[in-house]
C-alpha cells in the first residue's frame, strides 16, 4: 500500500502522474544513452524516459553520468534513491535520498520516498519522521499521509491510522487507494458497516480495483453473506482472471456454502495457475474430505507438505485421518503419523485410532496382540507371547514406539498385550538378562507408556511381588552408589514413579542412551520442575467449603487431564468477535468493541490444556486460570513455561469466592466444571457477576443421555465397594473390562479416560457430578439472560447430520430441534454439552 500507484504523482517532482513520468511504459520508445555534450536537464529527461520505460540500467548509467558532471545534483541523486527503493536496495535508496536532501531539505516527495525505503526496512519510527516532514512541507501531499496511515496502521495504532486516511481523503477525495486502506483499519476496530462502506467507495473511484473486490468480499464472506462475497470475487477475477489466490478465495466462499463441486473446481483452477500453492492443496484436500473422499483429501495433503510444510497442511492432515482406519500399509503415512505424534500436528490423541490400524498391519504385532488376548487373563510366556515373530520386528515398529511414547493406549486388546510385555521385561530384569539395545528402546516406550497412564494397567499379585523386589534392589544400589543393570531402570520405571526411589537424583549425571535420557526427563527432571512451581504459584481466596476440599484432594492426588503435548494452532485471531464470525457465521452477535488485549478466565482449568489453547489462539489476551488444585496448576504452569506462552496467570481459588478478587472479565471459560461443585447454579451465578456487558462464556456440562453407560457404572461402583485408590481403579477396570457383554457398560471402553488411573477416577469414581438435559439448559439461559450462539466441538459428520434433519435451522441454534436430535442420537454429546454464549 505504501508503494507508488500508476495515478500518484510522480516522485520525481514534475507534477505528472507516475505512469506518465517514471512509471513503466512499454509504449515509450527505446532511446540511447545520450552523449556527453547535452545540457544536465535534457540528461535528466532522457534518463526519466528510460525508466518509466522500465529500462532500468539505462536509466541508472545516465543518472550517473549527471553524477559524474555534477555530484550534487539533487534530481539525480533522488531518483536513482528511488530506482534503488524499487528494486529492494533500500540501504542504498535512503543514503543516496538522504543526500539529496541535504543539498534540497524542502523537497517533499523526497522526504516522502526515504520514508517509503525506511518502511521497507522495518524502520518504522524514522518513516514516521519523514512522512510528517514531508506533509509539513506540503500540507495537501495526500500520497504522505496515505503512507504515513499505513505506517501507523503496521505500528498497531489503528485510531491514528485511520485519522491519516481521513485527512487523505479530504484533500483528494477520489483516492482510491486511501478507501481501501480506511477500509481494512475499520474492519480491525470492529467497525464492519464503515469498512464494507469504504471498500465500496474505493471500487468507486477505480473500477478496476482487484484488491478492493476482494477486501469487500472477505469482509461480506465473514458475516455470512456468501452470496456477496462471491458476487465481489467473481468481479474481481474479470479484471484478473489469472489470479490464482482470488480463484482460491472464491472456493473458499463455495465450500462456506456447502456447494463443494463449486469450490474443488476453483481450486482446480486455481492450481493451473499457481500449480505450486500448498494452501490451495489444503484447501482442496478439505473440500474432498468433506465430500468423504478420503485418499483424495491425503493425496492433497501430501502434496501440500511436500511443496511446503505449513502448519495448516500438517493440522488439516491430522483432522482428515482422525477417523480412518487403514487396510494397507503405506510407509509415507506411517512416516508422516510418527512426525504428526511426536511434534504434534494434533492433540497425540485424535491419532489414535488411525495409528493403531497401520500398526496392526504389521503382521508380528498382529499376531502377539492376538495371542495375548487368546490366553487372558493368563500371562503368557515370552516364547509363547512371542510364537515365531522376532521380537525385533514388534520393536522396531518406530510408530508403535512413538505411539506409547506419546498418548495412553485406549483399547482393551492392545492394553493386554503392553501388560505381558512388561512382565517379560520384569522376568528379564529379574533374571539379569541384558537384551538388545533396540530392545531396551522399545521398553523405554512401555515404560513411559505406563507413566502417561499412570499405571492402570493390571497385574498378579506373584508380579507385583518381584517388581517390589526389584525396587528395593534397585533402591539400595541408588543408596550405596552401586551399578545396577540398565534393565532395573527400565522396568521398575514400568511399574513405579522413578521418583519414588532415593537418590534417584543422581542418575542424572551420568550419561545415557537418548531413550534412557527421554524417560529421565520424563519421570524425574519434569515432575520435579512441577514442585518448584508450587511454591510459585498465588493463592486468590480461601478454599474451605466441605465439596471444594474433597474435589481439591481428588485432583491433589489425580490430576486432570493428564497430557503429554499441545500442538501449534492453526488459527489466531485478531479478536474474540472475528473468532466467534468465524465459527458462527450465520449466528448474530453483538461485538465485544475491543481489540485482541482482552482478558478471560478459565475456571477451573486443571492441567493446564484450556487456556493454552486459548493463549495460542489469542496470543495477546491476559488469561487469568484458576484450579483447586496446586498439582494440577503445577504441571500447567511447566506446560506453558515448555511452550514459550507470556499472557497466563496462574492460581489457585474456589469458583465460589471468585467475587472478592475484584476483577471482571471479557469472555468466561470454564468447561466441565460447574457440574462437579455443590450447586452448579449458584458457581454459574458466581461467574457471570464477573462477565462485563456483552461477554461471553464458554461452558460445558455433562450430558444426562451420553452418560447412561457412567451412570450405571457409578452404581455397579458403589454396590461393590470400590474405593478410589489407584489399586481400587485398577481392580475396577478389569472387573468392568470382564463384563464386557453386559450392555449396561458397553459404552465405557469408547471413553479415552477409561484408559488412566487419573481419568478412570475423574470419569467413574468422581466425588461429586450432576448432569444436565437441554430442555433444563434452555431454561437456564433464559434465567440468566443469556444468548445462546452455538455448540463447539462437534465433528462436521454430526453437523452434517443435524443440517439434514433440521435444514430449516441453518445457524444451528435451535435447542427444541437439539434436543430431538440427541433423543434420536444419545452419543452426540459424550464429550459434554460444550457451548458460547453471550451475557
Amino acid at each position: 500500500m505504501k508503494k507508488i500507484g500508476r495515478n500518484d504523482p510522480c516522485p520525481c517532482g514534475s507534477g505528472k502522474k507516475y505512469k506518465q513520468c517514471c512509471g513503466p511504459n512499454e509504449s515509450v520508445q527505446p532511446t540511447r544513452i545520450s552523449p556527453p555534450n547535452l545540457s544536465t536537464a535534457n540528461l535528466l529527461q532522457e534518463a526519466i524516459a528510460h525508466h518509466q520505460a522500465g529500462r532500468l540500467p539505462e536509466a541508472e548509467a545516465i543518472y550517473r553520468q549527471i553524477l559524474q558532471a555534477k555530484p550534487n545534483d539533487p534530481d539525480a541523486l533522488h531518483l536513482l534513491g528511488v530506482m534503488a527503493n524499487q528494486v529492494g536496495k533500500n540501504e542504498i535508496a535512503i543514503e543516496l535520498i538522504g543526500k539529496a536532501l541535504m543539498f534540497k531539505p524542502d523537497f517533499a516527495e523526497g522526504h516522502n520516498n526515504l520514508g517509503n525505503a525506511l518502511t521497507d526496512l522495518g524502520r518504522l519510527d524514522d518513516a514516521v519522521i519523514c512522512y510528517r516532514q514531508a506533509i509539513k512541507l506540503k500540507p495537501d501531499f495526500a500520497e504522505a499521509r496515505n503512507n504515513l496511515g499505513t505506517v501507523h496502521k503496521d505500528q498497531g495504532r489503528l485510531e491514528e491510522a485511520m485519522v491519516c486516511y481521513r485527512q487523505t481523503l479530504q484533500f483528494k477525495p477520489n483516492y482510491a487507494e486511501a478507501h481501501n486502506n480506511l477500509g481494512n483499519v475499520l474492519k480491525d476496530l470492529g467497525r464492519v458497516d464503515e469498512a464494507i462502506a469504504s471498500f465500496r467507495q474505493a471500487i468507486a473511484c477505480r473500477s478496476d480495483y482487484v484488491d478492493a473486490y476482494i477486501n469487500l468480499g472477505n469482509l461480506l464472506k465473514d458475516q455470512g453473506k456468501l452470496d456477496e462475497a462471491i458476487a465481489q470475487y467473481r468481479l474481481a477475477l474479470t479484471f484478473k482472471p489469472d489470479f490464482a489466490e482470488l480463484h482460491n478465495d472464491l472456493g473458499n466462499a463455495y465450500k462456506d456454502q456447502g456447494k463443494l463441486d463449486d469450490a474443488i473446481a476453483c481450486y482446480q483452477q486455481a492450481l493451473r495457475f499457481k500449480a505450486d500453492s500448498a494452501e490451495t492443496y489444503v484447501n482442496l484436500g478439505n473440500a474432498f474430505k468433506d465430500q468423504d473422499k478420503l485418499n483424495e483429501a491425503i493425496a492433497c495433503f501430501k502434496l501440500s507438505l511436500q511443496i511446503k510444510e505449513t502448519t495448516e497442511a500438517k493440522v488439516d492432515f491430522a483432522a482428515c485421518i482422525k477417523n480412518l482406519s487403514f487396510v494397507h500399509d503405506d510407509p509415507e503415512l506411517r512416516s508422516l503419523l510418527i512426525r504428526a505424534l511426536s511434534e504434534p500436528w494434533a492433540r497425540p490423541a485424535d491419532l489414535y485410532g488411525p495409528s493403531v490400524s497401520l500398526i496392526r498391519l504389521n503382521s508380528n504385532i498382529d499376531g502377539c496382540i492376538k495371542r495375548a488376548n487368546d490366553g487372558w487373563p493368563a500371562r503368557l510366556p515370552e516364547e509363547i507371547l512371542f510364537a515365531n515373530a522376532d521380537f525385533t520386528a514388534v520393536g522396531d515398529d518406530r510408530l508403535f514406539q512413538s505411539l506409547l511414547e506419546n498418548v495412553a493406549v485406549c483399547d482393551v486388546e492392545l492394553e493386554r498385550f503392553l501388560t505381558m510385555v512388561r512382565l517379560t521385561m520384569l522376568n528379564a530384569a529379574s533374571h539379569a538378562v541384558t537384551p538388545e539395545e533396540k530392545k531396551l528402546a522399545f521398553y523405554c516406550a512401555l515404560a513411559r507408556q505406563c507413566f502417561i497412564n499412570e499405571y492402570v494397567f493390571s497385574y498378579t499379585e506373584e508380579e507385583f511381588h518381584q517388581a517390589l523386589s526389584l525396587h528395593a534392589q534397585l533402591a539400595a544400589a541408588l543408596t550405596s552408589a552401586s551399578p545396577f543393570p540398565l534393565l532395573w531402570l527400565i522396568c521398575v520405571a514400568a511399574y513405579f514413579p522413578l521418583l519414588s526411589l532415593p537418590s534417584i537424583e543422581t542418575v542424572l549425571d551420568q550419561s545415557w542412551p537418548d531413550a534412557i535420557n527421554a524417560l529421565l526427563a520424563q519421570q524425574i527432571r519434569e515432575p520435579k520442575e512441577e514442585q518448584q512451581y508450587r511454591i510459585e504459584i498465588p493463592y486468590l481466596t480461601a478454599i474451605d467449603d466441605d465439596v471444594s476440599q474433597l474435589v481439591k484432594q481428588q485432583y491433589e492426588e489425580n490430576p486432570y487431564p493428564r497430557w503429554t503435548k499441545a500442538p501449534s494452532r492453526r488459527n489466531r485471531f485478531s479478536s474474540f468477535d472475528a473468532y466467534l464470525r468465524w465459527k458462527f457465521p450465520l449466528v448474530p452477535i453483538k461485538p465485544l468493541g475491543t481489540n485482541e488485549e482482552i482478558d478471560i478466565l478459565v475456571a477451573g482449568c486443571g492441567t493446564g490444556w484450556q487456556p493454552i489453547q486459548t493463549a495460542q489462539q489469542f496470543p495477546k489476551a491476559r488469561i487469568l486460570a484458576i484450579d483447586l488444585s496446586l498439582t494440577s496448576l503445577s504441571y500447567a504452569k511447566r506446560k506453558t513455561r515448555e511452550l514459550g506462552l507470556e499472557n497466563i496467570e496462574y492460581a489457585c481459588a474456589d469458583i465460589m469466592k471468585l467475587e472478592s478478587i475484584g476483577r471482571s472479565f471479557d469472555v468466561i471459560e470454564s468447561s466441565g466444571v460447574l457440574h462437579h461443585l455443590a450447586d452448579p447454579l449458584a458457581g454459574w451465578q458466581e461467574l457471570l457477576s464477573l462477565l462485563r456487558p456483552n461477554g461471553f462464556m464458554h461452558l460445558g456440562f455433562y450430558s444426562e443421555h451420553a452418560r447412561r453407560s457412567v451412570v450405571e457404572a457409578r452404581k455397579f461402583i458403589a454396590e461393590k465397594g470400590y474405593g478410589s485408590s489407584a489399586a481400587d481403579i485398577r481392580r475396577c477396570r478389569q472387573d468392568l473390562i470382564a463384563m464386557g457383554n453386559d450392555t449396561r457398560f458397553t459404552q465405557l471402553q469408547s471413553f479415552s479416560d477409561f484408559y488412566g488411573t487419573s481419568e478412570c477416577r475423574d470419569l467413574l469414581f468422581h466425588v461429586q457430578e450432576h448432569r444436565f438435559t437441554l430442555p433444563q439448559l434452555k431454561e437456564i439461559f433464559a434465567e440468566f439472560h443469556l444468548e445462546f450462539i452455538g455448540f463447539s466441538l462437534l465433528e462436521q459428520q454430526t453437523l452434517r447430520k443435524y443440517e439434514a434433519r433440521f435444514p430449516d435451522d441453518a445457524p444451528r441454534t435451535n435447542l427444541d430441534y437439539w434436543n430431538i436430535f440427541e433423543i434420536e442420537n444419545p452419543n452426540t454429546f459424550s464429550r459434554m454439552y460444550q457451548f458460547f454464549l453471550q451475557k
